[in-house]
This record gives structure tokens, sequence and C-alpha cells, in this order.
């Protein structure tokens, strides 16, 4: 964030101050510059000190400076050190428009005399700024506050002025004296709370640049702008001639260093770059925070945990523990190198900063008008051991005037009697137990170079193209709104769309579709029903009627499972108001056992995940909500460009809390929210996606949540004995937030193992202008931002992703990305579309992601849509993976995959489909993981349920061949615990596998398709 009224009124004090002072103006030929009498006596022969001065003041008066000038210098001869003296040099130089030896002269003013006066530095600080020396004016205000300790509008100039520039510390130590003596103001305050978040201005750095080509450091400010958007390499290229010319600046040395080790380049040339830097850094840069993460982030890449906790630690340290992204990354490298027990306390203080950040982006998005979220603010930095800012969001709250809170006079009198006179800023409890307890962690070593070669294998890549089928496949639905709504744009509740679930629920082997409908009002049954298609030899029929299966509910996602294990899946539709669960009666037809299963509340449900959470062997339910209250059907929000009604921020609304249902043997359902999610978030979040898998790859399922503009969950099964609790661990594992540890408007969820490193990735879609983000996991449980290092943030910045899926769409063994995009609301902007292109990202190599160009994917693909779920199916039976789309404003898509060989226009390789029915646990196997070895390399899938936005996956594991003909071993961990091995399972052919039983059951084999006619090819990576 900029805090745009801040630094603007702060470069306001400052002109205010120039203008002001003593001397600030250009003088006059009638001003008296000179102190004493001008001379009207004929000079003697010999001129005296007194006399010269005489004279030049005479010479002034007629404005003859140069006389005046040669009469002073002549006079400093003989006294070089009269500071009076080089001031009235310097106000004649700037007669004379000579403003860089003005600048000299009073810089020698300032250094010489301690007790300057405070008019003279501001006359100096307005001779830089018009030279666009802006760092030494900084520089030069640093010092005035050192020697004048008492002055306030100076301070306000300073940090706004700084704040521009990027120089955070500077900032920091203005605003927290501010604070300390009640001169602290609400924007300055969010200052303090998240100074890493405070954005220079680029505008002003560039004129400075411009007007002083000659000073390269306010590129500073222009890189910080880099960094903040993760565009290291950009930040290289910019620091590299400021370094070089300025090796002085410690805050752009420590940046650059930083840019080397995070950039995205091979990672030979980051160490010999890093190593170089490393070698010759200025004296004072351990100071720097971006110094040491430079240092962690380099020990990271290799693999050397214990030196990378040691640095993040140190950067830590300077950072007052305040740098959410600093701390997430030395409890990730202490969790690596089994140091839990401090890894933890540093998640505790982590969390509390999210809390902080989540109450302070409330508050602002709700115009720093709430008295409640002002005293949680206050509260957070209470938790924090951050007293002075504690008191000043208290005293802010008692002036606020909307969501009052009745004890807040009280609440204000708690928190101020903590203050004294002597109370420090901060509690260095944290500090300094670490201290003790990390101090056996190595020092950096800048020498160790060790090799990171992970390369995964590309040759049998496909030329991956897509039809868009639904009409001429019979699937024919369009999600449409109330008619109040015509020609008016989106309501918030509208512009989420709603989404589908794959069902094979005749199991005659081709997956059927069921679409929901959102054309009435929310909390009514008065929207049309939702639609169930049966897939008929590839072409789908409507049975909504003729089977039973009715919802008039203002609809969201839909998910299939088979909640009471009789072998036919069933359906749970969410809703805004009541949810509904489907019974699928094994002949065809449909009942809602809503009533009858006792799921009870009316609440706006987004996407609903059912598998067996506790472990008993019967289905649970979690639903993930979004707004609380009447207040989202009832606000209504317009774009600024067109008037048009469109979405409304979500954080001007409350967060509905996720419920969770405990399965019970009778077939009915028990409210467990309050029991098993003991440990929850006092902040709930705005859910939109959901997945439950296992995820660390230990005993039980977590279920993680994309929550929209607040952290992410993600909530962990317990495993001590005694009763069953699930625990919200996002922040602790790493995937609450970004890596700057920002929370960001989370919507679909992708999951997959794309390196073939044995575990499960996520992959989140976010907002315009925000990045979607990839969460690599690193070791069991534990996952790191990487999104800039496989080149995923760049291509999503100007989209606005919804559902997303990792499928390997030409069977060679890698797994593509496919995004959905399309914006909430028609803004009327040029620069920010209401449809946009969906996306498909194939993984080189290098494990670097590359977009694939839009015009060789298909028809779908050249125009523009505004799409919102993403479901996985094969809908031909042709092996290869086929995608549903729900859309906005126009029909679904069903995109058949006619992806053919590279070469000659042949079909690919084949692959393998794999169905799983537990025995020994609840039959849907959510969590059961599969291990392929094809040709000496291993390929991993697991059985998921909630599939991320609004939507539900074909129960179906797909393994591409990649050329060979078959799996030659073939392992599962069932939920159960038990491991079965098959081997030589024939390509071609999907297959049944039951726990237990020694052979898998073909059900199928494929038939491929027929190649188009005309065929564009790419070339292999």
């Amino acid at each position: 964030m900029r805090i745009l009224a801040f630094t603007n009124a702060a470069l306001l004090v400052l002109a205010a101050i120039a203008a002001s002072s003593s001397g600030c103006s250009r003088a006059s030929t009638n001003d008296r510059i000179i102190d004493g009498e001008l001379a009207t006596d004929k000079p003697p022969a010999v001129l005296t000190p007194n006399d010269r001065f005489k004279q030049a003041g005479q010479a002034a008066a007629k404005g003859d400076w140069e006389s005046a000038e040669s009469l002073l210098r002549e006079h400093l001869l003989t006294q070089p050190t009269d500071t009076q003296l080089h001031f009235q040099l310097a106000a004649i130089a700037e007669q004379q428009n000579e403003n860089d030896r003005a600048i000299n002269l009073l810089q020698f003013v300032v250094e010489a005399n301690p007790q300057t006066e405070i008019t003279i530095y501001d006359r100096l600080a307005r001779l830089m700024l018009t030279q666009a020396r802006a760092i030494d004016t900084v520089q030069l205000y640093e010092q005035l506050t050192q020697r004048h300790p008492t002055v306030v509008e100076q301070r306000f100039a300073l940090a706004g002025f700084a704040s521009m520039l990027g120089l955070e510390k500077t900032v920091m130590d203005q605003l927290k004296w501010l604070a300390q003596h009640n001169q602290g103001e609400d924007e300055g305050l969010a200052v303090l709370a998240q100074p890493a978040q405070v954005e220079p201005d680029p505008e002003m750095c560039r004129k400075l640049l411009d007007r002083n080509p000659n000073d390269l450091r306010p590129h500073y400010g222009l890189a910080k702008m880099d960094a903040m958007n993760q565009r290291w390499d950009a930040v290289v290229d910019r620091l590299t001639p400021v370094v070089k010319k300025h090796p002085e600046f410690l805050e752009a040395s420590a940046l650059y260093g930083r840019g080397l080790a995070e950039a995205s380049q091979s990672l030979d040339l980051q160490l010999e770059n890093l190593e170089r830097w490393a070698a010759d850094v200025p004296d004072g840069i351990e100071e720097m925070p971006d110094y040491w993460l430079a240092a962690g982030v380099w020990a990271d890449r290799q693999g050397n945990h214990e030196s990378a906790a040691r640095a993040f630690y140190e950067a830590a340290k300077h950072e007052d523990a305040n740098n959410g992204e600093t701390l997430n990354r030395l409890a990730r490298s202490l969790r690596q190198v089994d140091r839990d027990a401090e890894a933890g306390r540093i998640e505790q203080r982590n969390q509390r900063l999210t809390q902080l950040h989540e109450a302070t982006k409330t508050l602002y998005e709700r115009e720093t008008r709430s008295q409640t979220w002002a005293f949680n603010i206050a509260d957070a930095m209470t938790s924090l051991g951050r007293p002075w800012e504690a008191e000043a969001w208290a005293r802010l709250a008692m002036t606020l005037p909307d969501d009052h809170v009745p004890d807040a006079p009280a609440r204000y009198l708690t928190i101020r009697k903590q203050l004294k006179p002597t109370t420090p800023w901060q509690s260095a409890a944290m500090i300094d137990e670490l201290k003790d307890s990390l101090a056996d962690l190595p020092h950096i070593d800048w020498s160790r170079a060790d090799k990171d070669s992970r390369r995964i294998e590309t040759k049998h890549q496909g030329n991956i193209r897509f039809s868009d089928a639904a009409k001429s496949c019979g699937l024919i639905h369009t999600m449409t709104f109330h008619s109040d709504f015509d020609n008016r744009g989106f309501s918030i509740f509208q512009g989420n769309g709603g989404g589908g679930a794959i069902i094979d629920f005749d199991l005659d082997g081709w997956p059927d579709i069921a679409l929901a409908n959102l054309n009435g009002w929310p909390m009514k049954d008065d929207s049309g029903t939702d639609r169930l298609f049966r897939n008929r030899n590839g072409h789908f029929d409507e049975v909504t009627g003729a089977a039973g299966f009715i919802d008039h509910g203002f609809s969201q996602g839909i998910s299939s499972c088979d909640y009471n294990a009789d072998g036919f899946p069933d359906l749970s539709v969410a809703n805004i108001g009541r949810n509904r669960l489907f019974r699928n009666q094994g002949d065809g037809t449909w009942v809602d056992v809503t009533d009858q299963v006792r799921l009870s509340g009316e609440r706006w449900t987004s996407s609903v995940a059912i598998a067996d959470f506790d472990g008993d062997g019967f289905a649970d339910i979690f639903e993930t909500n979004y707004c609380a209250g009447q207040r989202p059907y009832e606000k209504e929000c317009s774009s600024r460009t067109t008037g048009r009604l469109t979405s409304c921020t979500p954080l001007d609304f409350d967060a509905e809390a996720d419920r969770v249902w405990a399965g019970r043997s009778d077939g009915t359902f028990e409210d467990k929210t309050s029991t098993w999610m003991a440990n929850n978030d006092p902040n709930p979040g705005r859910g939109l996606g959901v997945l439950a898998a296992n995820l660390d790859g230990l005993p039980g399922l977590e279920i993680f949540v994309a929550n929209d503009m607040s952290a992410n969950h993600l909530w962990s099964s317990s495993r001590d004995p005694g009763e069953f609790v699930m625990n919200e661990i996002a922040t602790a594992r790493g995937v609450a937030l970004s890596g700057r540890s920002l929370s960001q408007a989370s919507m679909g969820i992708a999951q997959g193992d794309p390196d073939h490193d044995g575990d499960l990735d996520l992959f989140v879609t976010h907002f315009f202008d925000d990045h979607n983000t990839f969460y690599e996991q690193i070791s069991s449980g534990v996952w790191a931002d990487r999104t800039h290092r496989v080149e995923l943030a760049e291509p999503s910045m100007k989209q606005l992703g919804f559902g997303t899926q990792m499928v390997d769409f030409d069977n060679d063994g890698n797994l593509e990305l496919f995004v959905a995009n399309g914006h909430v609301g028609d803004l009327g902007r040029d620069d920010t579309p209401f449809q946009m292109p969906a996306q498909v990202f194939r993984l080189r190599t290098d494990l670097r992601w590359k977009i694939l160009d839009r015009s060789k994917l298909g028809d779908y693909f050249t125009q523009d849509h505004v799409g919102r779920a993403v479901a996985t199916l094969d809908a031909n039976r042709d092996g290869l993976n086929d995608l549903l789309i729900t859309q906005l404003i126009e029909p679904v898509a069903l995109l058949i995959n006619e992806t053919h060989s590279t070469h000659d226009g042949a079909s690919v390789g084949q692959s393998v489909g794999m169905t799983l029915i537990a025995t020994q646990s609840h039959p849907d196997a959510v969590g059961a993981t599969v291990h392929a070895t094809i040709d000496d390399r291993m390929h991993n899938a697991q059985v998921t349920a909630g599939d991320g936005y609004m939507c539900s996956n074909q129960h179906r594991l797909p393994i591409g061949l990649a050329g060979a003909s078959d799996i030659t071993e073939l392992t599962i961990d069932w939920p159960s615990g038990n491991r079965q091995t098959y081997r030589e399972i024939a390509g071609g052919a999907d297959y049944l596998f039951v726990e237990g039983q020694d052979e898998p059951f073909q059900l199928f084999e494929h038939v491929p398709h027929s190649p188009p006619v005309t065929q564009e090819t790419i070339t292999p990576e």
C-alpha cells in the first residue's frame, strides 16, 4: 500500500517549512543579508575585516553580487572557519543561481556548528531538493533530528519523503518518535503496522532521476517497487549501476544482493554472482535486513538449512521480529533441521502478525470508521509486545463513529495504563529468547556452492489442443441471473458464479455432469433448478426432472461423493441459503435427504468437501463459507467508470465461519464445528475453494481452504489419542499467505506433483493485479511460495483467476496447469477487462512453467471468457483428459482434448485410468496415493475431495505413460494404512482397484479419436 495522504501531506509540510524559513526565498537587492550597518564612508586604503563586511553589504544592496562575494572571500582567507561568513557566501551563491556552491557552503555551516539553527537546515534542504538531491536531503534531516530531537514538522516531512524513496528504516525511526510523543496519525500508524508494505513513489523517483541523472540513488525506490512485486531480475538490472557508482549506499547494496539471491537465473550463475557480491560488500551492511535475507536465500538454495536459519534470524533481529515474510522463512528453515520447538514459537508470533494485518486491512477497507476493528488492531499490538502502538490505536478507536464497542473507555484505559515514560517501544522477549536458543547455528559460508540439478524429462510432449464440444454433445447450460439485474451488472453474490460436479451416477463408466443455477435471490428457493446431464456414449441428455434432482436454491458449488457408502455416488449442493444433500437411489432417481440426515442452517456456502476426516469409516462434510449476515445481499456497489453495479469488496462484510459435520453410523450428520475446530482462527476467512487430501504424507487428511482477501486456512487432523480435533496450521506450514506474507484474494486450488518428488504442491488463483501463487512442498507438510522462481507470477498479474487444475493433457507423464480467468464485474476500463483468456502452462525441463500460445490451443482459447469453476474428466473415454468450465454470461464449456504428437499428427502416448474403492475405510478412498513406476521414473497421484473452486473432478486418477506401453510397478497407499503393489498394468484402459484384491479389474479400453485434418507443430523442449 502507498499511504498517499500521509506522504503527500509530509511533502506539503516540507514545502511550507522551506517557504516560511528565514532566507528561504531568494534574497532581493533590498534584503539585509549581512549583519551590521551598510558602509557609506569612503573605504580606507587598508581594509579591516569589518570594512570588508560593510563594503560587501553595500555591494549586496546594489545587487552587485560578484563584488560582495569577492570582498567576503578576502575575509574568508583570514577567517576560514567563520560559519556566519559561509552562510553569507551561500546566500550570494544562491542569488547567482549557483545552487551547488550554495549547498556546499551551507553544508560547512551545518557540519561545523552542532547548534546550527533549524531554519538553516530547512534552507539547505530546499536547495538540495532544487538540485534533485533527494537522498542527501533525507540524510540532512536525519542529522537535524539528532541535533534537535524535539522537532515535529521536520520529522513528518522526513518520514513522508523517505517513504517515497523507499527508505524504510528512516520512516520507522521518525514515526516511532512521533507516536511516542502523541503526534502520530492514523496513516502513520498503518505504516508502523506494516512497514514492508509501504510503496515508494515511482513517479517522484523518476522525476528525480530526470532532473539529476548523476545521482542514481533514486533508482533504489524503483527497485523496491520491483522487489515488492517479486521482479528480482529487474531489481538486479536497476541496481547494478547504482552500487557501482554509490558503493556507500548500504540499502541499495543489500537489496542488490537479495535480488541476486532471489532472481530467476540459472543456479550456477546465481551462485557465481552472489559470491562476487559478498566478497566486496561495504562496511555496515550487516545492519541491513536485506543482506541477511540474501544470505538466507543463498544457503536455502543449496540445502544448507542451518546457515539459512541463522541468516533469517539475523534479518528478523534487525526487523524486531515484525516481518512475516522473514519469520516464515526462519520457521521453515528451522523445521527442516528438526528445530520444531523454536519454529513453533516463531509461527505463533507470525500468526499474531497475520491477525494484525488482517485487522488493519479490514479497517481501511471500511474507510477507517470501525471502532471495533481499531480496537482489534490495538489488541493485536498488545499481543505482539508493542504497547505504544496499542495505545495509539486504542486512542484512535475512541474517535471512530461505526461499530461501537460497549466498553470502549474501559478498554482504552486498560491499554493506556501499561505505558510509562520508560516503557520500551517493543518488548525484546522474542529476540532475546531466539538469541539464546539459536546461538549454536552456524554463520553463513559464502564460499559454499553446492548445485541443485533437479530436472524432468519432456521428450514426449504433445501438441496440446482442445475443441469446445458442449453444444454438439448436448451439454447446454448458461448461468443466468434474476431479471432485476438485466443490463445493471453483477452484485457480489452473483460475480462468483456457480460450479459443477463430475459424477458417474449410473455406474456405466461414462462421466455425467451436474451444474449449478443461480438466477433467483440468495436465501430463497426461487432459482431455476440445478441441472443433471447423463452421458450416453459421449452425448449428454438432460435428466433433471426425470431423475428428481430438483433444487431451487441459489447454488454455488456442487460436490460428488458416496456419503452413505452404498456404492452409488451422491451429490451435495452448496447454496446461499440452505445446503442440500441428494441421495442416489441407484435406479437413476434422486431424493433430497437434507432433513432426513439432519443437516441444517442457512448460510453462504461456496464449496463443499466430503471425506472421512476422523477416520471412523463414515463420510463427513466440510462447508466452506463466505460472507455473513444480510448486508451482502442489500448493499450495492458501482463502478466509478460506468456507474454499473459491480461486486463490493468482501471485507465490507463479516466473514462466515466454516462448518464441519460428522457422519454417524445411522446415516445422519452432527454439527461438530465447535468441538472439532476448537483451534479456530478468531478471524474466520471468506472461503471460496476447498481441497481435502493427505497433503503431508502422514496419516490423516488435511483440508485446505482458499480464503478471499484473508489468510488461507489449513486444517490438520490431530494425531493425538483421544477425541478427534482439527488444528488450523496454515501460517505454520507456509500456505496462509504469499511469500511476502500478504493475504491474497484466493479462489481456485490445484494440486499435484509436477516435479515428481513424491509430495503434493499447491497452486492458488488470485485477483487482478496480484500474482497467482505456487506453493512447493519442500519437506513433509511445509510449503514455500516458489511462484516467481518457477515463473508463474508475471503471466497472472493482469488476470483474475478462478478455477484451476493440474492435469496431464498430452500423456507425457508431466502435469500441465490450466487456469480459467474472468473479472467479477465489467468496470468499463480498457486496462481491466471483464472477459479474459484461459491459460495453459507447460513445465519445462528446468522446472519452470511456460505459458502456451493461445492461438495454437484451439478456438476456445482465441476468445476471452468469464471463467469460473473447472473440473477434469474423460468425457469420451479416449484416455485424454478433458475439462468442464462454468462461465458467466455464456454457456458452459466442455473442452474435449484433441492433443496429438508433435511429430506426425499421430495420437499421443497411452494412459492408465484408475478408480479406487477402499474396503478398510470409507469407500471413496480420499487420501489414497498412487505411485507408478514407468521406465524407472516415478509418477504420483492422489484421490482428493473438494477439488478446488466449487467443483468435483471425475473420481478417477489418470497416469500418462510418456511413450511406454505399461506401468512397470504400481503401489497404492490406502487411507487404512494398507499398501498394495501391482505389476505390469497395460496402458490404453481404465481399471478398478479394490483394496485387498490382488488384481485390478479392467473397466474399458480407451478409444482414440481421429487426428484433426490440419496440425500445427510445436517443438518439444
